[in-house]
């Protein structure tokens, strides 16, 4: 899977098709992806053009999300194609603000392939990684400006910290040394927990 590619380009038997699909006047988001049903998953060095993917009936996430992303564009709908980034993986779906969820090619032979999202990046994200049964560590809205990649918008997940347990009052005792008796500027306080409170 590569995001750092091109324009889709159309022509030949395959252009039949996306003509086709370019101008289905009934053509909505869940309807594009399940038309997608059939074709194979092939991971890709590059993204394929529209002709090849269509013509090839096989291909990644990101040949399908740059396809999807176009074609309903083209159609009035707001799309954004967004990269998770996760251990070992990465993956591109294309959200679609009007059908208030993202499409992912991996869903696209199942009855309601449209993933319910907030369209934050931090909400897609975390559903991709679900899926993924993953921890995602970035993602990124990105658009193609000719051959170039353009981050749009990141994020990343919250931060998070280990909790440590907190000790009750009864198992905590304060000791003043007594040079914080004479000096209140310089006074220290020791707190002292028990072992058993301690992880």
């Amino acid at each position: 899977m590569a995001i750092l590619c091109g324009a889709l380009s159309v022509g030949g038997l395959a252009g039949d098709e996306w003509t086709r699909l370019r101008e289905d006047r009934n053509l909505t988001p869940a309807g594009l992806l399940r038309h997608f049903a059939g074709f194979a998953f092939e991971l890709g060095e590059t993204l394929q053009d529209a002709e090849t993917f269509l013509r090839r009936r096989r291909g990644d996430c990101d040949d399908f999300a740059s396809l999807a992303s176009q074609v309903l564009a083209e159609r009035g709908w707001h799309t954004k194609l967004v990269v998770v980034m996760m251990e070992g993986q990465t993956h591109v779906v294309c959200y679609v603000r009007e059908a208030e969820g993202f499409l992912d090619y991996n869903r696209r032979a199942v009855p309601d392939p449209v993933v319910a999202s907030d369209g934050s990046l931090e909400d897609i994200a975390a559903k991709v990684a679900t899926a993924f049964r993953s921890e995602w560590w970035m993602a990124s809205e990105f658009v193609y400006r000719g051959q170039t990649t353009v981050f749009v918008d990141n994020a990343f997940p919250p931060a998070t910290v280990a909790k440590a347990p907190v000790p009750s009052r009864a198992e905590i005792e304060v000791v003043s040394s007594p040079a914080s008796v004479a000096t209140p500027a310089t006074s220290e306080v020791e707190v002292t927990v028990p072992a058993a409170a301690n992880p």
